[in-house]
């Protein structure tokens, strides 16, 4: 396992500090700056800590409510709302000292079978025809110039399918999607691939509203922030073997962005949805 990967899954275990109270701390997957997948993550490992084996994440819903610091420490509170035979729901609340960066409910379900339905994973060229997210980053001509920019933190392998240059505007279909997984196989716990689902389900979802404007996560005359996140598991899948994730933003005004995700394993099974608001604040010229 490359040591990126084995930092990245350390730093999602969290330091049990009291009773329903995790300590985690910041991951470099940005430079200076918070990760939201991190803080997501990190609130379902706490969340899972704190639940029987046998059920599992099936929902997230939660808030951004303050931006976290890469200098101090995320304190994670559990608070159990029910526990029942078949459901049981958690609240996380974070920290940074005094100040709530984070909000989240969480339901786990005891597995049961039932009728199943799904529409179509789209039509997709397979991982190996795209390169890699963090290359094409650090060989940009203006990341060249600029080594500090580079993407040093590499425990994924992310792949876009769609046309992407962050730091040149052009209009583009807010339909769009990544293949990713873990650079190398981990283990079988499935308490490990939902907490990571939870750290992959950030991944420029947020951008994908962004495109139809010509804005990037680079454009100067942008103000941007995930507001909220919701993530729906639905099926068995594993971190480990590559998952197209479909990105639609399915709206924008008033500032703001709305942005729907899908997770599909290789096979078109649908796993997983995500939704996400983002805050899309324009500065006219």
């Amino acid at each position: 396992m490359t040591k990126d990967l084995l930092a990245l899954i350390e730093g999602l275990s969290l330091e049990k500090k009291s009773d329903a109270h995790y300590i985690g701390h910041y991951i470099p997957a940005i430079p200076n700056h918070v990760f939201g997948g991190q803080v997501v993550a990190q609130s379902i490992r706490a969340a899972l800590n704190e639940i029987e084996d046998d059920k599992s994440l099936h929902s997230l819903h939660s808030y951004f409510l303050d931006r976290g610091h890469t200098d101090k420490p995320f304190n994670f509170h559990v608070k159990k709302l029910r526990d029942g035979r078949s459901f049981s729901v958690r609240q996380v609340d974070v920290y940074q000292d005094e100040r709530q960066i984070y909000t989240a409910t969480l339901s786990f379900h005891r597995i049961e079978d039932g009728v199943s339905f799904q529409h179509d994973m789209p039509q997709v060229d397979g991982p190996d025809q795209f390169i890699e997210e963090a290359d094409r980053w650090n060989n940009h001509p203006i990341v060249g110039n600029m080594p500090e920019r580079k993407i040093t933190f590499r425990p994924l392998n992310v792949r876009h399918t769609g046309p992407v240059d962050w730091f040149t505007s052009f209009e583009a279909s807010p339909e769009t999607g990544i293949w990713i997984k873990t650079r190398d196989q981990i283990s079988d716990d499935p308490k490990l691939h939902q907490t990571l689902l939870g750290y992959f389900s950030d991944t420029f979802l947020y951008a994908a509203s962004l495109r139809p404007h010509g804005l990037t996560f680079q454009s100067p005359n942008l103000q941007g922030a995930s507001l909220d996140h919701t993530l729906w598991i639905h099926d068995h899948f594993r971190a480990d073997d590559w998952l197209f994730y479909q990105h639609s933003g399915i709206w924008s005004g008033r500032a703001r962005g709305l942005n729907i995700g899908k997770f599909f394993t290789r096979d078109g099974r649908h796993v997983a949805s995500t939704s996400q608001e983002g805050l899309m604040r324009v500065k006219q010229a």
